[in-house]
């Protein structure tokens, strides 16, 4: 579950999110609708603990994310299709969050397998198109098998 109480960003005099509270409950698909600026993705930032709310609290199954204990089983996040290691494959993006998230291995292969990835696991990610990069980041977001997925666009 997600819960965000009051939350509001600034960035100065600017105010990204102002003071929105929502619950998202576990089981169901929730979509964020508004026009360029609204907000959108600074929440979702805000709910991976990748921008702190200048006020107002954010968590995920009653716990901020930087307080989870395995974040990547909680939550799995696709921000930005383009936040990859272009030099790496596929099979070692994966791999490496996998190891640093104390993932077993063999899961990287199923992620590969359900976004159809397989065949071009040895690939540089800088070879991919924006599509095959979407791809990448969705298994990246499964790798986990969170309870909680985010994507953002």
């Amino acid at each position: 579950m997600i819960e965000a109480v009051n939350l509001t960003k600034r960035y100065g005099h600017k105010t990204a999110v102002d003071n929105i509270s929502f619950t998202v409950k576990p089981g169901t698909v929730t979509g964020f609708l508004g026009p360029n600026g609204a907000g959108k993705s600074t929440t979702m930032r805000m709910i991976m603990g990748l921008d702190k709310p200048t006020s107002g609290t954010v968590t995920v199954n009653g716990h901020p994310y930087r307080e989870l204990s395995a974040p990547l089983c909680e939550v799995g996040a696709l921000l930005d299709a383009k936040g990859l290691h272009g030099s790496r494959s596929a099979r070692s993006h994966l791999r490496q969050l996998a190891a640093s998230n104390g993932i077993p291995t063999k899961r990287v292969d199923e992620v590969l397998e359900i976004t159809g990835l397989t065949s071009v696991a040895k690939k540089r990610v800088k070879g991919f198109s924006l599509g095959m990069g979407q791809r990448l980041g969705i298994a990246a977001a499964l790798l986990g098998d969170p309870g909680v997925l985010l994507f953002d666009e």
